[in-house]
């Protein structure tokens, strides 16, 4: 009885039936996709950091160092179980080039190092640990791609010339968003080529498990140890790893939630419409005396058959899709040490969304199962009023969600690629940006660019900036080291999500994990220095993702931070109208200092992140066009079929279906109008809430979206358009339902 119920029921609804199976197989590889994809991605940023042995707490210092102080607070703090001092030989990009590519607009400090000693070692293609020769280099695997670099080309810096021997993966510097890469040579060529750039120092330890990292970095800095310079924990250097790739992982999860709940709907309504279809049969088989549980598992067998369809044709093609989707990571993070087998993870996620799927299918045939015999047999009315419930509602709903689906992805992408994102990157929305590296005279270098700016008629406005380092605490929260950007910081002011630039001496303002980690807000007081003798007020808090998000902004440096030479100077520039970006570059270009153009910069440090949120709208917009098609259709024959007995009735009364077909057109358009209307302002309000999760677990706080109008007509056109297309092919079913069914007692 089972394999014949189900063969006629497949053969009397296959609409019904493909529908049931295409929304559980959509559901199912949209979310099992997100799922392989993030396990991929973790496993391999894991299994490389470990692979690695990334450190977890990493002091920069740019500076003279005296390794004796570190070697007794080593021997003092038993939490430490190794530790070690890292050369990186920062090199000046215009002396570099790549397979005869020059990279003097590169945003990155490009530098050598050596192979790491007890750990943060540099990885091969393999996880092996490269020892170049003399003569040789190993490349970041980032610039293999960007510069077409292939084994055996040739690197120079400056007159000399290396050869490429291989690409490598840096745990720590792997990601274009870290602003530093590394190139490994021997010890040899790293000592030929010092006298080239400018040596920085990576501090870098090993704690016990269980050590906390905010506690050691302020024991750390309490002791008086070099801190010129950022510092970062492993979670951080973890999230900056994860965040590209990252990125578009989050919006197909987000997209797949969005298909699950307009599938559940459409589902609920199938299984309405299958009930009213099969209401006299049902109280056929409870009036033979077959059990009210046997009937229901007969009705439910056939959707536990279509969701296995559904969900192994989702499971297969989120596995294909998982390929190429996850090229960049295994690019750059390798596949990860005992990487957990994508089949491991989309089994579970398979299973979970065809329980959900079930589970609400279920309780649908349950609450249509208690009818008595009578009521199955001789009533219409409950069962339609089940069906009809909502139905409008409905449409306008999954249109909605589908216009979100599509946006949010679209906007997201648009906000990334504005040039008005560098201001939640901690950087002035300017045109260029000059930076000056630590060196014996960054200030003379600074003070001659500045001179020469303010007496060139080409340039408008121009701002310099110096960074310094200096002590600071707050009630409960001591020894914090402060980078503070110290200048005028209305000329190219960045995102302050509360209060404003600092003004005044006396005056400070932080980023928003700066803030967080010293716990204070607007209008409250800091100490600087080590002994806490001066005092700021905090002005305004802004966002940054640069730097570990966490820096501070001051008008004038604070005493306490002495006469020591700035860490780093920016000159921000904007041109007058009709100047030339290439005239400036080259006329500035002798002045010590990197020119890069802002939107470049933009670019080159989202550059793979673009890409891939790129990719995810693409998906985003392909899933939502055909989902609001097939369900318009659905939903607009399942409405014709409710009142098939009533159109019937029109058309023996003389109404034709021409007429007939435009009413049903009209009620069918309108939801899904209301639904574009609707989900559009739902993409503006809630989007920027829901990306900025990602974004201001960075520092990236309170941004707003930039909309691309093009783009964003381009989406709603589309979706309109299948929304339309299934309201008219919908609509034709009128056409097919003849005068003399009424006659006959059809519904």
């Amino acid at each position: 009885m089972l394999l014949r119920l189900l063969k006629n029921e497949l053969r009397a609804a296959k609409l019904l039936s493909f529908a049931t199976a295409l929304f559980t197989g959509a559901s199912t590889l949209l979310i099992v996709l997100a799922s392989v994809l993030f396990t991929s991605l973790w496993g391999a940023v894991n299994g490389l950091m470990e692979t690695a042995k990334t450190p977890d707490y990493l002091q920069m210092h740019a500076g003279e160092l005296d390794p004796v102080p570190l070697e007794v607070f080593a021997a003092a703090h038993p939490e430490i179980s190794a530790w070690q001092v890292a050369g990186f030989l920062n090199l000046e990009n215009d002396a570099l080039t790549l397979g005869g590519k020059s990279l003097a607009g590169n945003t990155q400090d490009n530098g050598l190092c050596v192979q790491g000693k007890g750990f943060d070692f540099l990885l091969g293609p393999e996880n092996e640990l490269p020892e170049p020769g003399p003569g040789e280099v190993y490349v970041p695997v980032c610039y293999r791609s960007v510069y077409d670099l292939n084994v055996g080309d040739g690197m120079t810096i400056g007159n000399a010339e290396l050869r490429i021997a291989g690409f490598l993966r840096d745990a720590q510097m792997n990601s274009m968003m870290a602003s530093s890469k590394r190139f490994l040579v021997c010890p040899e060529e790293y000592e030929r080529f010092r006298p080239a750039g400018e040596e920085e120092f990576l501090i870098e330890y090993l704690l016990e498990p269980g050590t906390d990292t905010d506690v050691f970095a302020a024991g750390y800095l309490k002791a008086g140890l070099p801190a010129e310079g950022p510092a970062v924990t492993k979670p951080l250097i973890r999230l900056m790893n994860a965040l590209s790739d990252g990125m578009m992982i989050f919006t197909i999860f987000l997209v797949g939630v969005a298909v699950l709940a307009v599938s559940l709907l459409c589902i609920g309504f199938i299984t309405a419409l299958g009930a009213e279809r099969d209401r006299r049969e049902n109280g056929m088989l409870k009036a033979l005396g077959i059990p009210n549980r046997t009937v229901l598992g007969l009705r439910f067998a056939k959707y536990i058959l279509l969701s296995a369809v559904g969900g192994i044709f989702g499971v297969f093609g989120a596995l294909l899709l998982a390929k190429p989707l996850g090229a960049s990571l295994r690019e750059l993070y390798g596949r990860g040490n005992g990487t957990v087998a994508p089949v491991l993870v989309a089994v579970p996620a398979c299973i979970l969304v065809l329980l959900a799927v079930l589970c609400f299918v279920r309780r649908i045939l349950k609450s249509t199962g208690k009818m008595t015999v009578v009521e199955a047999l001789f009533s219409e009315t409950a069962f339609r009023s089940k069906v009809s419930r909502g139905q409008t509602a409905a449409i306008g709903l999954v249109a909605a969600v589908c216009v979100m689906m599509a946006l949010i992805p679209e906007n997201l992408y648009a906000t990334l690629a504005s040039p008005d994102f560098v201001t939640y990157m901690g950087i002035g929305n300017a045109e260029i940006r000059m930076d000056v590296r630590r060196t014996e005279n960054t200030a003379q270098v600074a003070e001659r660019l500045a001179a020469a700016l303010a007496a060139d008629p080409s340039v408008a406005s121009h701002t310099v900036l110096e960074t310094v380092s200096c002590a600071g605490s707050a009630a409960g929260k001591e020894g914090i080291r402060l980078l503070i950007e110290t200048g005028d910081h209305s000329v190219f002011p960045v995102a302050y999500t509360e209060g404003c630039a600092p003004q005044v001496t006396g005056e400070i303002a932080l980023s928003v994990l700066q803030a967080a980690d010293l716990g204070v807000h607007i209008g409250d007081t800091i100490a600087l220095g080590e002994d806490g003798a001066e005092s700021a007020t905090v002005c305004g808090l802004y966002s940054d993702i640069t730097n570990g998000g966490k820096t501070a902004k001051m008008r004038v440096a604070p005493g306490a931070a002495g006469n020591a030479a700035p860490l780093w100077s920016i000159v921000y520039v904007t041109l007058a109208n009709g100047a030339s970006k290439e005239t400036f570059f080259a006329a500035y270009g002798g002045f010590g200092a990197d020119i890069v153009d802002i939107p470049g910069y933009v670019t080159a440090t989202y550059g793979p992140t673009l890409r891939l949120v790129s990719l995810a709208k693409s998906v985003a917009l392909g899933a939502a066009v055909p989902v609001v098609f097939v369900v318009v259709l659905l939903f607009v024959r399942l409405g014709i079929e409710k009142k098939r007995g009533e159109i019937s009735l029109m058309k023996a009364l003389g109404f034709r279906s021409a007429v007939l077909r435009g009413r049903y057109m009209k009620r069918a358009l309108l939801p899904v109008a209301a639904g574009l209307l609707a989900g559009g302002a739902c993409a503006l309000l809630f989007g920027e809430g829901i990306c900025g999760l990602a974004l201001g677990a960075l520092g990236g706080s309170g941004f707003r979206f930039s909309v691309s109008v093009p783009a964003t007509a381009f989406a709603v056109a589309c979706i309109s358009a299948a929304g339309a297309l299934a309201v008219f092919l919908g609509s034709g079913e009128v056409k097919k339902i003849g005068a003399s069914e009424c006659m006959r007692g059809k519904e």
